[in-house]
């Protein structure tokens, strides 16, 4: 980490947003696991259903407002001060987990799904402030390497929220209690390093609002495709965004049908892919020294496809014989295995080139977006992003219904890197001839 990144953390144009949006991101995925574990091992036997329809169901209703909201919180982002409508947000958060001690005491699936989506639907309106503010904070030269520091941060407080939500939410009676108070907690924490984020001038004052999700959501979408510079970013950010999102999936079910590892390694594989991506994020800043250019995504992409098919290569092909009554290895057992080992390092080399590739883009898409449309920009990625993620997971899910190995899947999904190099190299054309 370059002494630059680090000098932004005793910044106040830095601090107070990088704890917010960090907070923000630990509530979500702390909530989140612990509704997830909650259906697992609870409630899906009290109502009657197999839990991952009623998992999906919670993810997707968690997913569905950044399709529906993100084109009117673009607008609000950019016509209104953002600081303030972070302390309001965050306000906001607050409520929703008063609202999740309720649902938690109570036991009641309805509510806790519906607090879910609220933090969806809160998120949403937060991401085009937060992405569409840092421009305004940052100097030029700063704006990499404070996007590095946010990817990174985003992704730990994601692996600290899924480590500590599934397991506190299962102790006992107690768990849900438990749970909710550390949310509140964090929530009030977030308000207050929320209030101390910089005030900035709105980004557009004068612009009339539409309140037409469909309508606004065509007219974001068609504004992002016609920008010779926004297009190619977005591709490029949704891609890696769907990459990491079939990793995650697949995880669960490589660590167990091939590699027989028990809960505690993918725990192991999920905190290494999170970490990093985040050293991705870091590094990347440090290659290009401050500089926001899109020159790194086409090697990188080229990396992360190699390094994919490398990891294909090193999984065992899946048993033929029924292994579901043979012992799980624990951690220790698996990491014994000097080919396990290897697979974890290439996991993990798998997030750190995904990390390469996205952060330059996002801070290529604020630098060459103009002021008053940013956080609208910012929204636009935000519908495309959901729509990749939502899209590649299906497509995953159908193909393995057909019959295609988990394995077969991620093989397809790293020759599709292929796919996006011409967008990447168009994106590095363009800003070189500005």
């Amino acid at each position: 980490m370059g002494r630059t990144q680090l000098t932004l953390f005793a910044t106040r144009r830095f601090l107070p947003l990088f704890v917010t949006q960090f907070l923000g991101a630990l509530n979500d995925n702390l909530f989140r696991q612990a509704l997830i574990m909650l259906i697992t091992f609870r409630l899906a036997a009290e109502v009657g259903m197999h839990p991952a329809i009623l998992n999906n169901l919670a993810i997707g209703l968690f997913i569905l407002p950044y399709f529906l909201f993100s084109a009117v919180a673009g607008q609000l982002a950019d016509k209104f001060e953002k600081s303030r409508q972070i302390f309001w947000i965050k306000i906001w958060e607050v409520g929703l987990m008063l609202l999740g001690l309720v649902a938690f005491h109570t036991n009641s699936l309805p509510l806790l799904v519906a607090v879910l989506s609220g933090l969806g639907l809160q998120s949403t309106f937060f991401g085009p402030i937060k992405y569409g503010i840092l421009p305004d904070l940052m100097k030029p030269d700063e704006l990499l390497g404070a996007n590095a520091l946010v990817e990174a941060g985003t992704f730990i407080a994601i692996l600290i929220g899924i480590l500590i939500g599934g397991v506190v939410v299962l102790q006992g009676d107690s768990g849900g209690l438990m749970i909710s108070a550390l949310m509140i907690l964090v929530a009030i924490t977030g308000v207050l390093s929320g209030s101390m984020v910089p005030k900035t001038d709105p980004a557009a004052p004068d612009l009339k609002l539409d309140l037409n999700i469909f309508r606004a959501t065509g007219h974001q979408l068609r504004s992002a495709w016609q920008s010779p510079i926004a297009r190619p970013a977005i591709i490029g950010i949704s891609w890696i965004w769907l990459y990491g999102s079939i990793y995650i999936t697949q995880i669960p079910d490589i660590v167990k049908n091939r590699l027989q590892g028990d809960e505690t390694v993918v725990t192991l594989i999920i905190a290494g892919f999170s970490v990093g991506i985040g050293v991705g994020s870091l590094l990347c800043a440090k290659l290009l020294k401050g500089q926001v250019s899109a020159k790194l995504a086409t090697p990188a992409l080229w990396a992360l496809g190699g390094v994919s098919l490398a990891l294909c290569l090193l999984l065992p092909p899946a048993p033929e014989v029924d292994m579901s009554n043979t012992p799980l290895l624990p951690m220790a057992a698996f990491i014994a295995s000097p080919v396990n080992i290897l697979i974890v390092v290439a996991l993990i080399g798998v997030a750190i080139t995904a990390g390469m590739v996205i952060v330059p883009l996002y801070a290529v898409l604020q630098a060459h977006t103009p002021r008053a449309e940013r956080s609208r920009m910012i929204a636009a990625n935000n519908i495309v992003n959901s729509g990749f993620m939502a899209g590649g997971t299906i497509i995953a899910a159908g193909l393995i219904a057909l019959g295609l190995t988990t394995t077969g899947v991620l093989i397809l999904y790293a020759f599709a890197n292929i796919l996006i190099l011409p967008a990447a190299k168009r994106l590095r054309e363009r800003l070189n001839a500005l």
